[in-house]
């Protein structure tokens, strides 16, 4: 139980320091925060709401990833090296992609919503 407790206290301090220093996970936590309240206003379906959690938090779960790579990238060196770049490169394009996943999700469940709110 005592390695359980160590684990989770070492994520939640990853957790929170990426909140308090990477800009781009900072965003995510307000698009989430956002996400949830539109989600809460159209009443959307229990369905609706575990896919938008699904998405969301594919995003959160990239975005965190992409910025250990970035951080262990840069502990390796901080000068211009290709292989570096493809390695940034190929984690930022993990975020875009679950980007617009969520973003076609959200549009998917949210358009008709809005639209018969009128």
């Amino acid at each position: 139980m005592f390695r359980f407790l160590q684990s989770a206290k070492h994520a939640i301090n990853g957790i929170f320091y990426a909140l308090r220093t990477e800009r781009n996970v900072q965003i995510w936590a307000a698009v989430l925060v956002v996400n949830l309240l539109i989600a809460a206003f159209l009443q959307v379906t229990q369905f609706e709401f575990l896919l938008i959690l699904i998405v969301m938090f594919g995003v959160g779960i990239a975005e965190y990833l992409n910025t250990a790579l970035e951080i262990l990238s840069d502990r390796v060196t901080l000068e211009r090296d290709e292989s570096i770049k493809r390695v940034k490169d190929v984690a930022a394009a993990a975020t875009f992609i679950a980007s617009t996943l969520a973003v076609i999700v959200s549009a998917i469940i949210y358009l008709p919503k809005i639209l018969n709110l009128s």
